[in-house]
């Protein structure tokens, strides 16, 4: 509920604790009178990460919060629309009467309200993962022809990229042909680059902690926008 550090509004934000760069981004991109709680699991064991966030959930509960945020690229694991929902259903108990979203939820907002129809996708690990997100994408009605990945074997070592990795990533063959860009995998770490990276690609990005974040604000109401974190955070209103 709101507070006198967060009279808008209290955001409780489930991250990974391996991901040093998503507590910045999100007090980069947070508005004023919002206050960010920041809840922490284990992604040390990927086949055990969704019962990591199930886990934690219920921690969130303690700072009262109006928004909750599970800051996870859940369709990077080779997840169907369908098996999806069912594990959404069982956040939503735990969420009980608490508004929350995914990461997966607000980049497929972000993409319908950008209007995009052929996307490339990029994720920092591995092909397979980028697959899985062509998939779970394309299974959306998205056309989804091309993909990059930046081969980090270990998640805890996503932090490490560095920029001109990013860059390069970016300049991937194929993606001239798109409409929009989505990144998956919110350790890469994009949000301060975003503005920069339309400019020079000429196109939209959906990068997963700014979509997001930007879903889960106007949820609840808020529509601040921004004009430095790419074209998504212009918008007030979400397209369903």
């Amino acid at each position: 509920m709101p507070d006198r550090f967060g009279p808008r509004g209290v955001c409780a934000v489930i991250i990974p604790q391996q991901n040093a760069n998503m507590q910045p981004e999100y007090e980069f991109m947070r508005p004023a009178d919002i206050s960010n709680q920041m809840y922490r699991f284990d992604i040390s064991v990927h086949d055990k990460v969704p019962e990591a966030v199930l886990k934690t959930m219920p921690e969130t509960h303690g700072c009262y919060p109006d928004m909750i945020i599970v800051g996870n690229s859940f369709e990077m694991r080779n997840v169907e629309p369908e098996e999806y929902k069912g594990y959404h259903q069982q956040l939503a108990d735990v969420a009980g009467d608490v508004q929350f979203t995914t990461a997966a939820d607000g980049c497929l907002a972000a993409l319908k309200t950008l209007g995009a129809k052929r996307i490339g996708v990029l994720s920092p690990m591995s092909e397979e993962y980028s697959k899985s997100v062509q998939n779970y994408y394309g299974n959306y009605g998205f056309q989804t022809p091309y993909a990059a990945w930046l081969k980090v074997e270990d998640s805890k070592d996503i932090i490490k990229v560095t920029v001109d990795q990013i860059l390069e990533a970016f300049d991937t063959e194929g993606f001239e042909e798109v409409d929009t860009i989505l990144h998956v995998g919110g350790a890469l770490g994009l949000v301060s680059m975003l503005g920069e990276l339309e400019e020079k690609l000429g196109r939209p990005i959906v990068s997963s902690n700014a979509a997001a974040y930007w879903y889960a604000l106007r949820l609840h109401g808020i529509k601040d926008t921004r004009d430095d974190i790419g074209k998504l955070w212009t918008i007030e209103e979400v397209v369903e």
